[in-house]
């Protein structure tokens, strides 16, 4: 859809929406305002607080805000529960509408403990809705989730659609926000299905956070244009702005700032924000700090603290480019104490690259190396994080088109089946009229049609035929999907517990130690992101890999056991590949559950050989057996678990699946001629792979 189309639909609505609306809800407030004067007690608190709800659909807030207060006031003297929370309710809304989340929360959090001593429920759930988004601003995203789902249960028991759509709409928007792409589609949907019209703006959102930008205006252009739906006109401006498309963004940013300025200067915080980043990214600098400034000062006024970190970056980075190091350093700290304090890794993330940046350029090298190794460390993270839950929302994606196809291919079934009935009733006729008239026809005629059905079932055999075929190649797609998927969570898993063995030389400030396991370590973990990426390794860099890490498990535990490993003449580790991190989960179990346990020393072996056709992989320990580590484990608070074994069993027995049925790992408990236990063995067989 073209900007021109979008202009026109703006103004249209604008038209046939808006003035309407406006009309209505002054008329509404002359006769409100009429009546006032002759109610008393409860009748007039009901008046004032009706007259702040109109103001506020009509965006008036400060009349909305006045008439709030009245009531809050009136209600208190009077002792009228109901109306005193209602007040407290308007006035939570109000001052979230004017960007004052502190004080949104206050009277919020009033009219919540009001409505609860009095039973009403649903005001109560509204409430926490307006809770919700007050805390939410300030990025305090869990306790917005709570709040949030209090509210969906209370609507949902009271059978409230309209209002349950609109919080699962809210729920959408914050799980995206947070970066939980799959919950947030699912939430968009529920809204969706329940008739929100506002969670097109949710599932556009989406769309634009996988690149799909077109998508993403389709959304948003669903939403009517209307003064309660405002904030539409900054997400089309950002989907502009994503695709590059500068003239077009800055022109819906400007509608915003044209409908919400004459309503409140403190509306235009977040326009002014994008105004700022869109001119920074065309090099115009002065124009983009004049933005981010005000921004900046309107943010922190209200503590709206997730605006207020993405300010700070965009700020940072504009003094960086002005050549104002100490100003961009100086905003940036700031940035990454405040994301430090409210958990948001992405604004984290950034501020330490930036850092990075300005260091690396002022020639202050331990500062540019410190957050360059943080901002590495973070980025990897993160990145797995944003791949799974982008595989997510894809996957939820595909299984709705999934779905409707299933759906659509029944449909078309019985189309052709009431087609075929058709058509094979309109033979028989003519067969009859044929046989009837001349029965030479008629047996020419029935030949022909016995031909045509013999043809038409190898046609349905070649298809049947086909589509086993696909179905067999979909089936092997998906398996390595799956596998990639067990190799992505391998990776961190093993990460994790590599992390844990610095520790002890940390806290013991064992510096030549230390020194030497970090050497180690970085070795093995660049090993590790090099091989993360590929399917299958050569066998001679898995045992080189595994090698390092139980060289940096025997100097953690001050080498109380050792290790062997023995690769057999007829094994070439140069051609051979196998999955990687594939022998290391054992190797661990075997340490932490048989060896550590031991009052002796401890002895491991590995031996890698060829028989029958497949890899043997043996690792063999002295230990004291699972048994007695069983009870162990059982008996110890804190108990070590190996959770990359399930992952490694199923990834082996994906690789074995299309050669043998045997099964893909045995554990053998070994025993002394008197039955005592002396070990565990584990075999792994692999089919070879070249």
């Amino acid at each position: 859809m073209t900007v021109y189309l979008y202009r026109s639909l703006v103004i249209l609505m604008l038209l046939f929406f808006v003035f309407p609306t406006y009309l209505f809800s002054q008329n509404k407030i002359d006769s409100l305002k009429n009546t006032l004067p002759s109610l008393h007690d409860t009748g007039r608190v009901d008046c004032l607080n009706t007259l702040s709800e109109v103001y506020r659909n009509a965006r008036v807030f400060d009349s909305s805000r006045r008439f709030a207060l009245q009531a809050a006031e009136e209600s208190g003297k009077l002792n009228y529960a109901q109306g005193h929370g209602t007040a407290f309710y308007n006035l939570g809304t109000v001052e979230y509408e004017l960007n004052d989340f502190t004080g949104a929360e206050n009277a919020s959090r009033l009219s919540i403990g009001i409505f609860k001593k009095i039973n009403k429920n649903i005001l109560l759930a509204k409430s926490y809705v307006s809770y919700g988004k007050a805390i939410w601003a300030q990025s305090r995203f869990d306790d917005a989730n709570i709040a949030f789902n209090k509210a969906t249960e209370l609507f949902a028991r009271e059978a409230d659609s309209s209002d349950l759509g609109a919080t699962y709409g809210l729920m959408a928007l914050e799980e995206e926000e947070r970066g939980n792409y799959e919950k947030s589609f699912q939430f968009a949907m529920k809204a969706q299905s329940l008739n929100y019209e506002n969670a097109a703006v949710a599932l556009g959102q989406l769309y634009a956070d996988v690149g799909d930008y077109e998508t993403a205006l389709d959304y948003y252009a669903k939403v009517s244009d209307n003064n309660a739906n405002l904030y539409k006109y900054l997400k089309v401006g950002e989907a502009f702005y994503l695709q590059k498309k500068y003239d077009s963004a800055i022109y819906y940013y400007q509608i915003y700032i044209k409908e919400t300025g004459a309503l409140s200067k403190k509306l235009l915080s977040k326009p002014f924000a994008l105004l700022g980043t869109l001119y920074l990214e065309i090099k115009q600098y002065d124009t983009a700090l004049y933005y981010l400034r005000q921004a900046l000062r309107d943010f922190q006024e209200v503590n709206d603290r997730n605006w207020e970190m993405r300010v700070l970056l965009e700020l940072g980075r504009t003094y960086r480019e002005t050549g104002d190091d100490k100003t961009a350093i100086d905003l940036t700290r700031k940035l990454l104490s405040s994301a430090e304090q409210t958990g948001a890794r992405q604004y984290i993330r950034d501020a330490q690259y930036l850092l990075y940046e300005l260091y690396n350029r002022l020639q202050i090298e331990d500062s540019a190396y410190k957050y360059l190794r943080e901002y590495t460390t973070l980025n990897h993270s993160i990145d797995i994080d944003i791949s799974a839950r982008k595989l997510a929302f894809y996957k939820t994606l595909r299984e709705r088109e999934q779905a409707k196809l299933k759906i659509d291919l029944l449909n078309k079934e019985k189309e052709l089946q009431q087609e075929e009935l058709n058509r094979s009733a309109q033979q028989k006729k003519f067969l009859f009229i044929g046989i009837s008239a001349i029965f030479l026809i008629g047996i020419i005629w029935f030949r022909n049609i016995y031909l045509k059905k013999r043809n038409e079932e190898q046609l349905r055999e070649i298809a049947e035929n086909d589509l086993h075929i696909q179905k067999l190649e979909t089936r092997k797609q998906l398996g390595e999907l799956e596998m990639q998927v067990l190799r992505t969570q391998m990776s961190p898993h093993f990460i994790f517990n590599s992390l844990n063995s610095i520790n002890r030389f940390i806290l013991q400030n064992n510096k030549f130690q230390a020194s030497e396991y970090l050497t180690k370590f970085s070795r093995l973990i660049r090993m590790i992101l090099e091989n993360s990426q590929d399917k299958l390794i050569p066998l001679e860099t898995e045992l080189e890999s595994l090698e390092l890490y139980l060289t940096l498990e025997a100097l953690r535990f001050d080498n109380h056991f050792s290790y062997k490993i023995i690769v057999h003449d007829d094994v070439d580790t140069t051609a051979l590949k196998v999955p990687p991190l594939i022998i290391q989960p054992y190797a661990e179990n075997a340490v932490w559950h048989g060896l550590m346990n031991k009052e002796e020393k401890g002895n491991l072996m590995i031996e890698i050989m060829v028989q029958d056709g497949f890899l043997l992989i043996k690792i063999s320990d002295d230990g004291i057996g699972r048994e007695k580590a069983g009870k162990l484990a059982s008996e110890s608070a804190a108990q070590h678990r190996s959770m990359g074994l399930g992952i490694t069993s199923q990834r082996i027995a994906m690789v074995q699946a299309s050669d043998s049925k045997e099964p893909a790992v045995a554990i053998n408990d070994l025993v002394e001629p008197d039955g005592t236990a002396c070990g565990t063995e584990v075999v792994i067989k692999l089919p070879l792979i070249s």
